[in-house]
């Protein structure tokens, strides 16, 4: 066997067992984006995940329909920031409001740092998302019964009173 043909075959035995080994810890987790350190079995998974999303334009079409399939997350930021949004929906919800104690946390989720992040990152975020924000009533500023702008706040249960 030619070492061409070996190393195509390593490839693809090692891209199979990166595959059977995400689709084992999305069983188990319910997604597709594991820590970028994940080890599952003895299998470096975080590494493997990261490399598909960098090669992803390099990827055969059959691969990219397979990982699609058990929906990949292909940019985790994005992922990462609907699975906060879906959690502030739920916290508003609940509380009738989006002004999340700033160390509020919703599981593994930091949502009151998140919160607090976007509204630092607000000129530099898509209009799309300032508009997601802005609908379900997104408080951009908030102010203390003091009158000094509180951005990274704890409490916000008068938010109309402070909101601009």
């Amino acid at each position: 066997m030619s070492a061409e043909k070996y190393l195509g075959e390593w490839r693809t035995t090692r891209w199979e067992r990166g595959f059977a080994a995400l689709r084992k810890f999305r069983a188990r987790e319910g997604h597709c984006c594991p820590s970028r350190y994940h080890v599952e079995g003895n299998f470096k998974l975080g590494d493997w995940v990261s490399l598909q999303r960098y090669r992803k334009d390099l990827l055969p079409t059959e691969r990219k329909r397979r990982l699609d399939a058990i929906r990949f997350v292909w940019d985790w930021r994005d992922y990462v920031w609907e699975q906060n949004f879906a959690a502030l929906l739920k916290f508003k919800r609940r509380e009738g409001h989006c002004c999340v104690p700033t160390f509020h946390r919703k599981g593994e989720l930091k949502l009151g740092w998140w919160v607090a992040s976007q509204r630092r990152r607000r000129k530099e975020m898509s209009a799309e998302r300032r508009t997601r924000l802005n609908k379900i009533g997104f408080v951009w500023r908030v102010e203390s019964k003091w009158g000094r702008l509180r951005i990274d706040h704890g409490s916000c249960r008068n938010a109309s009173r402070f909101a601009r």
